[in-house]
């Protein structure tokens, strides 16, 4: 569990604030929403990791490049990411992260939030190969659990490892998970 890798210092999120990004992360894609619960479980803490990462990003595409890596699905991110920043009557739930999100000078808060629903999109996409590399269970929209401890813990190691493992995972979140 030690991490003596040489990482920028990153405000940590309260576990509030993850709490208030697991919820969103389910209800904002609606047709998905609790259908794999250890994917959402997922997303909040790699909406977190991203939340970290542009906390020293100098600019918004800078830190995209970090996620994205080069290439094609970068240059989609960037236009995606940079043209509902600049909306300003984006629909969705997503609003109300902006009051929890913790943005630098440098990068604004919807810039951080356009940037979680894109990957946020992108990992939906590819559910079914998370899922199933997690072992995971669909629950659909009857389940009434809503402490989310009660959901098997997923460590951000075994998405790491999902993402090296799968050619596809790889092929567009590699450059995210170092492998």
């Amino acid at each position: 569990m030690s991490q003596n890798q040489a990482t920028p210092k990153m405000r940590k999120m309260s576990v509030e604030d993850q709490g208030c990004f697991m919820i969103i992360a389910e209800t904002c894609h609606s047709d998905q929403r609790l259908a794999y619960p250890n994917s959402a479980r997922v997303l909040a803490g790699l909406t977190s990791h991203i939340v970290n990462r542009f906390m020293e990003a100098d600019t918004v595409e800078a830190c995209l490049a970090e996620i994205f890596g080069d290439g094609e699905l970068l240059d989609h991110a960037i236009s995606n990411v940079t043209s509902v920043a600049k909306a300003t009557n984006y629909p969705g739930n997503l609003y109300t992260l902006l009051q929890y999100i913790p943005c630098s000078d440098k990068v604004t808060a919807m810039q951080i939030v356009a940037t979680i629903e894109y990957v946020c999109t992108e990992i939906l996409a590819l559910a079914g190969a998370v899922s199933e590399k997690l072992q995971d269970q669909p629950q659909w929209k009857t389940d009434k659990r809503e402490v989310y401890e009660d959901y098997p813990t997923i460590r951000p190691s075994d998405l790491k490892a999902a993402v090296a493992s799968d050619a596809e995972l790889k092929r567009a979140f590699g450059a995210l998970f170092k492998v």
